[in-house]
């Protein structure tokens, strides 16, 4: 696959791709250190979101939308408080690129490591520090920064 014909979308998850095949050792060193049952977790979790995005790949060949099937890392996921009734954007980064004035969460972060991978119309209970929240995901596009 040449890397100059992908569309921004597609290059930024075939970077994913590379950067967690050539850093996952590093990745989990810096993250996960001295955290032995944390690691394997995160590192079954690592496999799991690979996988993902290798799908999405396949399911968004053609696409010249930036709508998305699943929330990745450099999404924008509109989600919308069940018993709140109001709706809030998060895009979901890597922790450097993390800014909550933004709307930046790190994939890392607990709210973020809820809603990777979920689909639009989920429907999740997300665990917050002020307590629980349904949510359902309305949307998800692509963001380039």
């Amino acid at each position: 696959m040449n890397r100059s014909t992908l569309t921004p979308l597609h290059r930024r998850l075939v970077e994913q791709l590379v950067y967690f095949d050539e850093q996952r050792i590093p990745f989990l060193d810096l993250h996960f250190a001295g955290k032995q049952a944390e690691r394997q977790k995160a590192s079954q979790w690592l496999d799991q979101y690979v996988s993902t995005v290798e799908s999405l790949l396949h399911e968004t060949a053609g696409n010249t939308t930036s709508d998305l099937p699943r929330v990745v890392i450099g999404s924008q996921v509109t989600l919308h408080y069940v018993e709140e009734g109001y709706e809030e954007q998060l895009t979901i980064c890597f922790p450097e690129q993390t800014d909550p004035d933004a709307g930046r969460i790190s994939f890392l972060s607990p709210l973020g490591r809820q809603l990777l991978m979920h689909a639009v119309d989920d429907t999740l209970r997300l665990e917050m520090p002020m307590g629980t929240a349904e949510v359902i995901v309305r949307a998800i596009r692509f963001v380039d920064w």
